[in-house]
């Protein structure tokens, strides 16, 4: 009885709160009844919840978000407090996949974004990153969390903060985000409009922020950087980074493109974990499938020159040495890329023979599942250099390509060919039928980089 009275007690003091914070009443009954609600409600009461999300002033949350300081009777009210307020109910509702999911909390997106304050000594950072996680799950949390003002508050955030609990959320938020937004578009057979135009205006902010810390940052916040690139980057539906290049100046582009070269010379200049070698590599192919190769490959036309005032310098002047390493990072990433290949391709042809004799062979799943991902990549990167050096040498014009480094580059590649050739023979001659040879990625990635190499070797320096 005792415990029924008291269940009805609190559902009446819900109901003057609920009053209190109702739009006719004046701004100081709103506040008292906000302060007082969360105070009220227990997580486990979900009917009661509910009659509070159905009786919200959300119009007052969002002045309580957006406001720096309010004067009332009792005196100034400052900037934490009501952002703390607002942060507290919205906390409420944000447990609750029903309420996360109400258009009414997506609204509130972009004000939330807005009370992110880095090394935050109260929770209201960290609280504010979880509702923005619970509500960023439908379409129109989404939209909302692509707007480009809100990346700009997140990845702002995760630079600024010391708070590692801070930072993981903002980066799982950034993760979240463009995952559940790429996978919506593949997975929905009609187009979302909304969604697309929201994801096409979002990748400028995010792709200059991540190229900014990769190029400068020195801590590993800048393989967290690598690591959003690796995913978002494969992810994103082709048609929308098509948009993305038409409606971005080539300016701007150039700006993201320098920075992410810088970042990632920086990354394959030092001893790299193989997990970040392959987030590096991912992210060099998708560059080179969406931008094209002169952005990596260019340099090699600066390659004679470059050699030419080397010979011309003291034996002790190092200076230079930054301009010189850029000039020749193309050539760092093909040897890289020819000898990670070569590898892979060896311990593949050496299992497949293994298992065509019907040897014992030690099951490695990761390292198989690794191979059929990082193969096809770096066949990518391969195809680019192929394709590149075709069109931008010819022995009859000046390149300014050094001859030293093009006979490098041709060996490095003939000698992955090689391989190459040897392997695709060995599964076609041992492959039952051409259906699974059609399913096999390893000979259909071979099949294609072998055909490109034959049909452009032309390039090659006799």
């Amino acid at each position: 009885m005792a415990a029924h009275s008291s269940s009805k007690e609190r559902t009446a003091e819900i109901d003057r709160c609920l009053e209190l914070i109702s739009p006719s009443q004046p701004d100081e009954s709103k506040f008292v009844g906000m302060l007082l609600l969360p105070r009220l409600l227990n997580h486990d009461q979900v009917d009661s919840i509910q009659r509070v999300f159905d009786g919200m002033n959300f119009k007052f949350i969002e002045r309580l978000l957006r406001t720096s300081s309010v004067n009332s009777e009792t005196g100034e009210i400052s900037e934490p407090v009501l952002r703390e307020i607002a942060i507290n109910v919205l906390a409420c509702f944000a447990h609750y996949e029903n309420m996360a999911s109400n258009k009414v909390m997506a609204d509130r997106i972009p004000g939330l974004s807005t009370v992110l304050k880095e090394n935050d000594e109260t929770d209201g950072t960290r609280e504010a990153l979880h509702i923005l996680l619970c509500v960023s799950i439908t379409k129109e949390g989404l939209v909302r969390m692509l707007d480009p003002d809100v990346i700009k508050n997140v990845m702002e955030l995760i630079v600024a903060t010391n708070n590692e609990q801070e930072r993981q959320l903002g980066l799982q938020l950034i993760h979240s985000t463009f995952a559940r937004t790429c996978h919506m578009l593949h997975e929905e057979k009609k187009s979302i409009p909304s969604l697309e135009s929201a994801l096409k205006y979002s990748l400028h902010t995010l792709l200059k922020a991540l190229s900014k810390i990769l190029a400068t940052n020195q801590d590993k916040l800048k393989f967290e950087a690598l690591n959003i690139l690796s995913v978002v980057l494969p992810d994103v539906p082709p048609k929308i980074m098509d948009k993305f290049k038409e409606d971005l100046s080539q300016d701007k582009i150039e700006s993201v493109l320098k920075d992410l070269r810088s970042g990632l010379r920086q990354i394959f200049s030092s001893k790299l974990d193989i997990k970040y070698r392959d987030q590096a590599m991912v992210v060099i192919s998708c560059l080179l499938n969406y931008f094209g190769p002169d952005w990596l490959f260019s340099t090699l036309r600066k390659t004679k020159s470059e050699r030419r005032k080397n010979e011309k310098k003291p034996a002790n002047d190092n200076n230079n040495n930054e301009e010189e390493a850029d000039i020749k990072f193309p050539v760092l990433i093909i040897h890289l890329v020819a000898v990670e290949t070569r590898v892979m391709l060896d311990d593949i042809h050496e299992r497949r023979l293994k298992l065509h004799n019907q040897e014992a062979v030690e099951v490695d799943t990761e390292k198989e599942v690794r191979q059929e991902m990082m193969v096809p990549v770096c066949f990518e990167i391969l195809e680019a250099a192929i394709q590149y050096l075709s069109s931008n040498y010819n022995e009859d014009q000046e390149s300014g390509m050094d001859a030293d480094i093009l006979l490098k580059i041709r060996t490095v590649l003939t000698d992955t060919m090689n391989i190459v050739m040897e392997l695709l023979k060995f599964i076609q001659d041992t492959t039952p039928s051409d259906e699974a040879l059609e399913d096999d990625m390893i000979a259909q990635a071979s099949m294609r980089i072998v055909a490109l190499y034959l049909a452009e070797e032309g390039y090659e320096l006799d």
